[in-house]
């Protein structure tokens, strides 16, 4: 995926000209700090939020809480979306030790929202919350219903009430989001921040985002599917939203993780949708070892194979399909944006 399209205002990814400049400017601090990858794009993104003069900045954290480079901010408002065991090197390997580390954006007298959490993760957060003095405020079952069947929801908080509202983006995960989005923003009018109904419903409805379960068309019928579903959470939401489009259908699959992932239980997830895997390395040093993969993961009696590159992997299985197949690219952004470079998916 594009580097830019971390970086958006009013829906516009940040200027090639603008990056140029950012490095120009700090060139002699960035050469001399070593900084990682995503906190260089944070200062990169506050410092173009700041010049352009944004009224708000939604900001999303990259590992996610104490440490976290976004965490030099005052906020009106931190939200915990989820909580699942990702990172766990650097975060801990239970689900309280990573919401612990998760709760270290939650400042002094600033609201805090969570979403649907394990019920550990919630008490951690909440406690945190009391030590801060920070209102705690979660998203409940009473505060929306969910139609499966049309993807769509009704939401009734605080006096914000939406009926029907239908994200643009795929899959029953998606409600939730929309759900905690909603959420969001109704507390944020209580603190003077005011978003129109038209303006949620047209913002919900129009979201664009590429890699996230985009369909695309194939010349000879067949349907390719692409997805960044990089961890176990993201994968089960992955097949869940594939099921609920392709009932009864089965994918080939062409896919790539990096290491220190739980790959048994995203494979264990795939299967229920995999025709075969085909395997490819990531153009990163932290592609996981193929061999070592084939070697450990309980396939499930689902064909696999390895290839050298993703562009043999690909015309080797795009060449066996035919009209009405389905061949999903799934896993890592590096593959999912190898892909798009590649081939100039749009």
């Amino acid at each position: 995926m594009s580097l830019r399209e971390r970086v958006r205002v009013n829906g516009r990814m940040i200027p090639c000209r603008s990056v140029a400049s950012f490095v120009d400017r700090y060139r002699n601090v960035l050469s001399t700090r070593k900084l990682s990858f995503f906190e260089l794009v944070t200062a990169m993104a506050l410092e173009h939020f700041a010049r352009v003069g944004v009224d708000i900045a939604v900001i999303e954290t990259g590992l996610g809480g104490r440490l976290d480079a976004s965490n030099v901010l005052t906020p009106e408002l931190t939200i915990t979306t989820d909580i699942s065991r990702d990172h766990v090197e650097i975060l801990g390997s239970t689900i309280p030790k990573i919401a612990r580390e998760k709760a270290g954006i939650i400042k002094n007298s600033v609201p805090h929202l969570v979403g649907l959490l394990p019920e550990s993760a919630e008490r951690v957060i909440r406690e945190r919350c009391r030590e801060l003095g920070a209102p705690f405020f979660r998203l409940s079952a009473r505060d929306f219903v969910f139609h499966l069947d049309r993807t769509t929801l009704d939401f009734k908080y605080n006096g914000l009430v939406i009926r029907g509202l239908a994200p643009s983006l795929p899959g029953p995960h998606q409600l939730k989001n929309t759900a905690l989005v909603l959420k969001a923003l109704s507390i944020l009018r209580e603190r003077g921040i005011g978003v129109s109904r038209r303006a949620i419903s047209a913002g919900i409805s129009t979201t664009v985002w590429r890699g996230r379960f985009q369909i695309v068309r194939y010349k000879n019928g067949s349907t390719l599917v692409f997805d960044v579903c990089h961890n176990a959470a993201g994968v089960e939401s992955f097949v869940e939203t594939f099921r609920a489009k392709f009932p009864g259908k089965k994918a080939r699959i062409i896919t790539g993780f990096v290491r220190r992932k739980e790959h048994q239980k995203m494979f264990n997830s795939l299967s229920r949708v995999a025709r075969s895997y085909a395997l490819v390395p990531l153009r990163t040093g932290r592609s996981t070892n193929l061999d070592e993969l084939i070697e450990n993961i309980n396939w499930r009696g689902v064909p696999h194979s390895k290839y050298g590159s993703l562009k043999t992997a690909y015309l080797r299985t795009i060449g066996n399909t035919v009209a009405g197949d389905i061949v999903a690219v799934v896993g890592s952004h590096y593959l999912v944006g190898e892909f798009f470079e590649k081939y100039k998916v749009k």
